[in-house]
């Protein structure tokens, strides 16, 4: 390892929203060793998720609430990159922001898995109730563990 100190940049983009309360997506795009799972299979859905905002973007939709979308630089040493924005950006986050979607590892084996702080756990069970399961065909809710 090269030990030295470097600029290290956040990626921020914003949607505004119909609201000023805000949801943040983000990942960080540096890894330990070759990073297929953490952070870049993470990376590739905040991607398409971008992209499938701005295929709605460009057909007029508006989102309810403010999104931005976060690629944090920095994160395996430190989490330097969001703990930057979060120290830069306090008194917004604690007064606009309504929840953080973090999405370092989108994909990882064949065996699903999500989790959520208290107040998100019946919008995820309702989402993975939506959710069909290539491998089963029933909704992911009934073959997740």
């Amino acid at each position: 390892m090269n030990y030295s100190v470097s600029p290290i940049w956040n990626v921020i983009a914003t949607i505004p929203g119909k609201s000023e309360e805000t949801v943040l997506i983000g990942n960080h795009r540096d890894a330990w060793i070759f990073g297929a799972a953490d952070p870049n299979s993470g990376t590739a859905a905040l991607l398409e998720v971008s992209r499938g905002f701005s295929l709605l973007l460009s057909k007029g939709w508006k989102p309810e609430r403010t999104i931005k979308i976060c690629s944090w630089d920095g994160e395996e040493y430190g989490l330097l990159g969001s703990s930057s924005y979060a120290d830069s950006n306090a008194a917004f986050l604690l007064s606009k922001a309504v929840a953080y979607i973090n999405v370092d590892i989108g994909v990882s084996g064949p065996t699903f898995g999500a989790a959520a702080t208290h107040s998100l756990d019946g919008l995820l069970y309702s989402v993975a109730d939506l959710i069909i399961d290539p491998k089963t065909q029933k909704p992911l809710s009934q073959v997740w563990d």
